[in-house]
């Protein structure tokens, strides 16, 4: 048995509603189950659950109100990286990450020809206007590339840290003073733990968000986002939409329609209820180990996954012992699957190897055991640790 602590996907398929209204469409007249091509942008009725979803989840003001012309469906929230990229920025601009962030922000940009300023995270595990800032005045200072554009995720993947309501406006704030494009990443709304979520659509007119039906939702394999768009956006995403994608995929789009209703939301508010047990679970057992410091574990606000930091005493990476070893080793041993930080790490920098993330995503019964796998290896790589750097 191979316990699945790796991999950011929900335990549970597409709410039943969807999935029924998938069947509907494929095995009903021939006008619903010929599922062409849909508008560049996707089904108008899809979009104007996505606009009532933001009036209604963030009270937004009639002068923040989004309307359906400004909603683009996406395939997947890849998708939507691919086209706010290729729209935003061009080859040699630079945008920032968090240096703890999703892997694929880094990729997607060095494909399209970008450079990369990875900003250290803060104490909190967040990138916030205060660290942005900074790095807006070093490079100002020492004559380096302005940055044209800042992406990052609020919960955020891996360190499932969320930036506060003021933490948000500040950041928008700053990015609109300084010309710089903000890449709104909100795929993991909805799964958080006693802290409020804002999106950047409250306090920005410049901002791009972006969205997914992936987490939240789960609906991870049909391959369904959405984005947000700034008025001058909505043309040249449209243009690059038509020629990458045409559109998102219809069956896809048909099913979703049925995700803010209120059958559905009961039912996705149970697997909100399971990923909270299981991540009080997995932070009162890495509580328990008293070689960790909790200064050393991610605050885990939303999302579900909780990343730990062993700290420079518990690797020893002469004998290459680090967090990657460890993880190998735990599967074999153990047969749980954890994820190092070296893919979500900064590159050019020496904590990948000291960091990993454990997601409970994958249930309540899977996670408990994979945790209690891990609280008996433990001892053994403390030991190997140990012995390694006598």
């Amino acid at each position: 048995t191979i316990y699945q602590c790796e991999v950011g996907q929900p335990e549970s398929g597409a709410p039943k509603t969807v999935a029924q209204a998938a069947v509907t469409a494929l095995t009903g007249d021939a006008n619903q189950s010929r599922l062409g091509y849909t508008d560049a942008f996707g089904l108008i009725a899809l979009r104007e659950k996505i606009a009532a979803h933001y009036k209604e989840k963030y009270s937004l003001p009639a002068d923040k109100e989004v309307g359906t012309d400004r909603i683009v469906v996406t395939t997947g929230s890849s998708g939507g990286f691919l086209l706010a990229f290729t729209a935003c920025f061009d080859a040699g601009d630079v945008i920032a990450v968090a240096s703890s962030g999703y892997p694929c922000y880094r990729n997607i940009g060095g494909a399209l020809g970008l450079e990369l300023a990875n900003v250290p995270i803060n104490e909190e595990f967040k990138l916030t206007a205060k660290e942005l800032r900074k790095e807006i005045e070093e490079r100002k200072a020492s004559g380096k590339k302005r940055i044209s554009g800042v992406i990052l995720s609020s919960p955020s993947n891996p360190t499932g840290a969320m930036l506060s309501v003021q933490e948000l406006k500040d950041m928008c704030e700053l990015c609109e003073k300084e010309g710089v494009r903000f890449l709104s990443d909100e795929i993991y709304h909805g799964i958080s733990y006693d802290k409020e979520a804002a999106t950047a659509l409250s306090f920005s007119s410049t901002a791009i968000v972006i969205n997914s039906f992936s987490k939240y939702y789960s609906m991870s394999g049909w391959r369904l986002g959405w984005m947000v768009l700034p008025p001058d956006l909505v043309d040249p995403i449209n243009t690059l939409q038509q020629n990458m994608f045409i559109n998102a995929p219809t069956i896809s789009q048909t099913a979703a329609i049925q995700c803010w209703e209120p059958e559905t939301i009961a039912e996705l508010e149970t697997h909100v209820a399971k990923y909270r047990k299981s991540r009080e679970f997995v932070l009162k057992q890495m509580g328990s180990i008293s070689e960790i410091p909790s200064k050393n574990i991610a605050p885990a606000d939303g999302g579900f996954y909780v990343y730990i930091d062993l700290g420079e005493e518990l690797v020893c990476r002469e004998k290459g012992l680090g967090s990657t070893e460890m993880c190998r080793m735990l599967l074999e041993e153990k047969g749980v699957a954890f994820t190092p930080g070296t893919d979500f790490e900064d590159p050019a920098g020496n904590l990948g190897d000291r960091r990993f993330r454990i997601s409970y995503a994958g249930g309540t019964t899977v996670v408990a055991d994979a945790m209690n796998h891990f609280k008996d290896f433990w001892p053994s790589w403390v030991k190997r640790v140990t012995d390694a750097n006598m």
